[in-house]
């Protein structure tokens, strides 16, 4: 090894010498902010002559020896960023000289630190990125627009932006001075030669002391730094680069990697056990010298990872918009069981049918645990390990009887807590519950990515005088309380034009108010005279039907001799007959349901008879509708529900001849 310190701007100038940035070096993730302390420090330096050098940091790089022949091929170990940093700093400098027509300043600066035209290759660069960036770099040199605004997220191209931006309208003097900047930049040059000295130590010890690598980072270099190059290639387009693009999320102006977290949840899948962030290198290192062979199976699950990162990526649209509605709830605890039912789905392990119902009931656990203030840190200890307990013969029912014995939250501990949450605060949960409850009975499901769409207030957030005057101090006082609540929150697609309307204002507007409004949950609204603490309560035993039936909770099985009875449920004018079926209720032929409703469930319920008549399980008569076939019901209460025509409590409503409740053959848990 031999170190010195040089100018960094020689180092660029050196005839027929390449930088390759090797594949298993990290991404290029300087952003802005790096780059403009560097632009100003340049700045100084070239304004003050009393500064004769600036230190930047080291470069360490692997070299061929003395005796190798042909181009210098200098292989970055550390430094890359500031390398790449600087490259596209040259070239915002030559682009400003063109655009200023200054074409000898252009060339000579070009020629020197961007390109050397002598080199025996077909790339004549200097600097050698990645294959993905070394396309980034010949558009950036181009002057490629439309290509950079493709990838405008990636930091190659904002980097370049932002230095051209700065640089574009200094004159050709102005120019020059940034390049004598430049000059006084100086580095620690580390020298490797290649068979000689381990890379690899010289990589983690150049970690330990501070620099900025991610887990995934030391991982990939771990991975690939002792193949051969065309080995190491091979691995790196075939394996690493899937991964990282698995792994990768961009929200427009930025690009995020997740590969440190994907390797931790893998890590946490395969032992059961959740690494410490700052040691999943060290874990994975011990996992991979059990099993070298375990690449192509690390980006098949990344593959699963991704549709976690990024719902819309799964071609199935049931299957989609269930890892949407899940991704919504920010859980990433559930990421190592979710990776493991995504592969076996795609292995054909567990069915369609069978995932879409294990990712609802995923999704009303996590729900009903957030609505009642259950800790979420428990989380981690049921999920880690949840996996690996699932029965591949039974995978809903033993997935069921897991998860309902950790602290599943009961319909009556919800309905209490739900009542009084003030859900309006945490505004990405309130917009996916919105999103369910509205699109419930949906046909054509309502966009919620329409910026028109939002929450509103029923009872204003800062109510006017018309308010007060409609409340005593106490029924003001108690409505205030309950503005953020469930109850008196709703759908609009004009909330600017409601706003602190008097609530007969907001019903009757001609154009915006509820009485017209084509979103469902608007419709009751829309029939109602008045809005208080008694309104409050009737939409929320409204809404709270809806909720039960979205975010339901299974019951473990009846006994068997329950399982075999027959249980009947009796109202003024309708009458049924059905069976326990597992965590459903089947309907037996010839149960009736009476066309008279009570205004809270006959909304509901009429769409629900409306499908029962396409399907020709119901058959109107008279006054009632006449069940032609058995039909199953997602619960008891929904049964009790349609039959009865008002709210209802199946277990309790059903019981068996004798007038012993379904209740009491439910198997209590322990």
């Amino acid at each position: 090894m031999e170190a010195k310190q040089r100018k960094i701007i020689d180092l660029f100038s050196e005839a027929n010498t390449q930088f390759t940035i090797p594949v298993y070096q990290r991404d290029y993730n300087w952003e802005e902010k790096q780059c403009k302390i560097l632009l100003d420090d340049i700045v100084t330096l070239a304004k003050n002559k009393d500064i004769i050098s600036h230190f930047v940091g080291s470069i360490v790089y692997i070299h061929e020896g003395v005796y190798a022949l042909g181009v210098k091929e200098l292989n970055i170990i550390d430094g890359q960023q500031r390398m790449t940093t600087l490259t596209l700093l040259f070239l915002a400098i030559c682009h400003s000289f063109k655009k200023i027509n200054s074409m000898a300043m252009f060339n000579r600066t070009y020629n020197r630190y961007i390109i050397d035209e002598y080199i025996e290759r077909d790339i004549k660069f200097k600097l050698i990125p990645p294959e993905d960036n070394l396309i980034l770099l010949e558009n950036i040199i181009n002057e490629n627009s439309s290509k950079m605004e493709e990838f405008r997220d990636r930091n190659m191209v904002k980097n370049y932006r932002f230095f051209f931006e700065s640089l574009k309208d200094l004159s050709e003097d102005e120019l020059k001075e940034i390049i004598v900047g430049i000059e006084k930049l100086i580095y620690v040059d580390i020298a490797l030669e290649k068979g000689k000295d381990d890379p690899q130590k010289i990589f983690e010890s150049l970690n330990s002391t501070g620099l900025d690598l991610s887990q995934s980072d030391l991982i990939r270099n771990y991975i690939l730094m002792d193949l051969e190059r065309n080995e190491q290639n091979k691995i790196y387009k075939e394996i690493w680069v899937p991964i990282e693009n698995s792994c990768k999320v961009s929200d427009g102006s930025k690009l995020n990697s997740y590969v440190s977290d994907f390797i931790r949840d893998y890590l946490t899948l395969k032992n059961n056990k959740i690494p410490n962030k700052s040691k999943v290198f060290e874990v994975f290192k011990e996992f991979y010298l059990k099993d070298s062979c375990i690449l192509k199976e690390i980006k098949e699950y990344s593959e699963c990872y991704a549709l976690i990162l990024k719902p819309t990526e799964e071609k199935d649209k049931d299957v989609r918009k269930k890892l949407k509605y899940l991704k919504a709830l920010d859980q990433t605890v559930l990421n190592p069981f979710l990776m493991g039912i995504l592969k076996d789905y795609r292995d054909e392990i567990v069915s369609k049918e069978e995932l879409i119902k294990i990712v609802d009931l995923l999704e009303s656990y996590i729900w009903r645990r957030y609505i009642t203030g259950e800790p979420s840190n428990a989380l981690n200890k049921i999920f880690m390990s949840l996996y690996s307990k699932i029965d591949r013969n039974d995978y809903y029912n033993s997935f069921a009887d897991i998860i309902i014995k950790q602290n599943f939250p009961l319909d009556e501990e919800l309905k209490y807590q739900l009542k009084v949450k003030p859900v309006y605060k945490d505004r990405n949960k309130i917009n996916y519950v919105f999103e369910r409850l509205e699109n419930y009975y949906h046909n054509e499901l309502i966009d919620f990515e329409n910026e028109k769409i939002t929450i509103e207030h029923i009872f204003p957030q800062n109510p006017g005088k018309g308010w007060h005057e409609n409340f005593s101090d106490e029924e003001f006082e108690q409505m205030n309380s309950l503005k953020d609540t469930i109850s008196n929150l709703t759908l609009t697609g004009s909330n600017s034009n409601l706003g602190n309307k008097s609530f007969l204002d907001k019903r009757d507007n001609e154009q915006h108010g509820y009485k017209n409004s084509k979103l469902y949950l608007n419709k009751w609204l829309g029939q109602q005279e008045k809005w208080n603490i008694l309104k409050l309560d009737e939409r929320f035993e409204n809404i709270f039907e809806d909720i039960l039936n979205i975010w339901h909770r299974p019951f473990l099985e009846a006994t068997i001799a329950g399982k075999d009875l027959i249980f009947f449920a009796k109202g003024p004018r309708s009458s049924g007959s059905g069976k326990l079926k597992n965590n459903n209720f089947l309907v037996l032929k010839g149960s009736t349901v009476s066309k008279e409703q009570t205004a809270g469930i006959g909304v509901r319920n009429i769409k629900i008879i409306e499908k029962l008549l396409d399907l020709n399980i119901l058959k109107e008569d008279d006054n009632k509708y006449i069940f032609e076939k058995d039909y199953l019901f997602s619960s008891p209460s929904a049964a009790a529900r349609l039959i009865l025509g008002r709210s209802a409590n199946g277990w309790t409503e059903w019981k068996t001849f004798d007038g012993k409740l379904l209740d009491e053959f439910r198997v209590k848990e322990n």
